[in-house]
């Protein structure tokens, strides 16, 4: 299916397909392309140019804050930052650092929206090579007290917690820390800010893009873990938007993932393990390694191969999946539970039989495994197929950062109206 953007209904099109783009910017990725876009095309370009995936907006800005330091390995760009703690006989060992929020999705499936948001953060301590050992939240909930919408803001603020705790506790990750407030300037969008550490040593630093010699060597791209459905289609955009009136809540609760704690605890000791085999054979450093979180099977592989510079060949049609979905919806689906490591070919076969035959994902999780989807190419465009049939075929680096934005800011004048804090008698007091 094509989408001309240039014609009259364009915005209708929009709306139909459900794309989060606006008409101007899809009128100007389809002036790059220089051809209107296939139905896939739009919905990739509407999730990894939305602000969840691109920052197109804030980008500018997050580059002005301090990110090195005689301590920082690894700063901002990829899954985790990593940090180094102590140095003994010549060895660096760290801690990976990476957080992220759920608020739209726990604002309006609070036990789903939360419990996905400890799954995410998990696995991107995982992908960079670094043992998870900890998870801390920070949650700003609406009114609780006696008020009309105070009955709503208790059960988001009870099935949030009980989200935390219904995913961390399975996986067997603790809760190591957090705070919360209320407030009703939060009763229409409640803040669920999850973090996770992990513990790992520099040399064991696993990066979530390919190598300089991928293209050469003919990287491949393994998709591991839960098979791909619809769950969670179109959720970065909807992470990007705004609560409307008129929204219509159940698509949106369609775009919230479904959590399988217990499968993650599973692919969390089936990585590892998969680690320390390749340290042990001197291989390690021939993969790269990306959580499939926003955007899917189209943000992990594209990240991981314009993080190199390159492109890739996508064979949709390959994935183990979990029904009858359109292709567009396969590429974009945030199913959790699954990873994507970029290797060597040398070892696409021995990963494919750790997953699948030695810890045998298909007996936790009904269709769960590993399937080879595609390789590394050089001249950086990604091109995804399905039965031979081309759904994209655009730059690497448009999909990634085809749109930016220098929006127009002011600073306010906030004047401060408490200066000190004093504890009397069992109370704060502000002074």
């Amino acid at each position: 299916m094509q989408l001309d953007f240039t014609t009259p209904n364009a915005d209708a099109l929009l709306k139909e397909h459900n794309i989060g783009l606006k008409l101007s910017e899809a009128r100007d990725l389809q002036h790059e392309l220089g051809r209107p876009m296939t139905l896939t095309e739009a919905t990739i370009f509407g999730i990894q140019l939305s602000e969840h995936c691109s920052y197109k907006s804030s980008r500018k800005f997050l580059k002005t804050l301090p990110t090195k330091g005689p301590q920082v390995i690894l700063g901002p760009a990829e899954d985790s930052g990593i940090v180094e703690v102590f140095e003994y006989e010549g060895e660096k060992y760290a801690i990976a650092v990476s957080h992220e929020s759920h608020n739209h999705p726990s604002q309006i499936v609070p036990y789903e929206g939360a419990a996905t948001g400890v799954g995410g953060i998990v696995r991107d301590i995982l992908c960079m090579g670094a043992r998870p050992c900890g998870t801390l939240d920070s949650l700003r909930f609406g009114n609780v007290t006696a008020t009309a919408s105070s009955p709503i803001q208790r059960n988001i603020a009870r099935e949030v917690v009980r989200g935390v705790a219904g995913y961390g506790n399975p996986l067997g990750v603790p809760n190591v820390g957090g705070d919360a407030y209320f407030d009703e300037g939060f009763d229409e969008n409640c803040l669920v800010n999850v973090t996770a550490m992990g513990s790992l040593r520099g040399s064991d630093l696993i990066h979530s893009y390919v190598p300089h010699n991928a293209a050469e060597e003919k990287w491949e791209f393994v998709l591991i873990g839960k098979p791909t459905d619809n769950s969670g289609f179109g959720g970065a955009s909807f992470a990007s938007d705004t609560f409307e009136e008129d929204d219509d809540l159940e698509q949106k609760k369609a775009a919230v993932q479904e959590p399988n704690p217990f499968l993650e605890r599973h692919l969390v000791a089936s990585i590892l393990d998969l680690f320390e085999t390749l340290k042990r054979e001197k291989k390690y450093h021939q993969i790269a390694c990306k959580d499939l979180g926003a955007g899917g099977v189209t943000c992990a592989t594209v990240e991981l191969a314009d993080g190199g510079g390159y492109g890739a060949d996508i064979e949709l049609d390959k994935l183990h999946i979990a029904g009858d979905f359109p292709p567009h919806v396969l590429a974009c689906s945030e199913t959790q539970e699954r990873f994507c490591i970029a290797c060597h070919p040398d070892l696409t076969q021995k990963i494919l039989d750790h997953f699948n035959k030695k810890w045998e994902l298909g007996k936790v999780a009904e269709n769960a495994g590993a399937t080879c989807i595609g390789t590394v190419r050089a001249d950086g465009q990604f091109i995804m197929k399905w039965n031979n049939e081309t759904l994209c075929d655009a730059p690497a680096s448009l999909i990634t950062q085809g749109i930016s934005y220098d929006r127009e800011y002011t600073i306010p004048d906030v004047s401060k109206d408490r200066t000190e804090v004093q504890w009397e008698n069992g109370e704060i007091v502000f002074v």
